[in-house]
C-alpha cells in the first residue's frame, strides 16, 4: 500500500491575527502538551504556524479522518518534530517542518501500520 501524502502552508501574520483576536482558537487547535511547550516560547507564533500546518497536512493525507486536537506534534530527543493520533497508534505518521518570518510549511507521509514497513 503505498502511503498518504499531505502538504500545507500557513502565513503566520493572518494566524497571528487569528490567535490574537480569538484567544479560545488556541484551545480548539492545539493539544494540552502542545500549548505548554508553546508557554515556554518567548515569540510562540512560529510554534503554533508550523503545528498548524503540520495538523493540516495529516489531516490532508488522511483525508479528514481526524481532527485538530486529536493530532499531536512534539518534539523528539533528537529534534525532529514527531506526530501521533491520540489513541490511535496504528498510523505511522513523518512529517518535516519548516518557517521563515512570513510563512510556515509542513509536508507529512502517513500510512496506516501493517507488515510492510519497505514505505518507509
Amino acid at each position: 500500500m503505498l502511503p498518504f501524502i499531505g502538504t500545507d502552508i500557513v502565513f503566520i501574520p493572518k494566524l497571528k491575527k487569528i490567535i490574537d483576536n480569538n484567544p479560545a482558537f488556541i484551545s480548539k487547535i492545539y493539544t494540552k502538551k502542545e500549548l505548554m511547550i508553546a508557554k515556554t516560547i518567548k515569540n510562540p507564533y512560529h510554534f503554533y504556524a508550523t503545528r498548524f500546518a503540520a495538523k493540516e497536512a495529516i489531516i490532508k493525507a488522511l483525508n479528514g479522518l481526524f481532527d485538530f486536537p486529536e493530532i499531536e506534534i512534539l518534539k523528539g530527543n533528537d529534534g525532529r518534530p514527531l506526530a501521533s493520533i491520540i489513541n490511535h497508534p496504528e498510523y505511522i505518521i513523518n512529517i518535516s517542518l519548516s518557517f521563515d518570518n512570513e510563512y510556515a510549511i509542513a509536508y507529512c507521509i502517513a500510512k496506516k501500520n501493517n507488515d510492510d514497513k519497505s514505505l518507509f
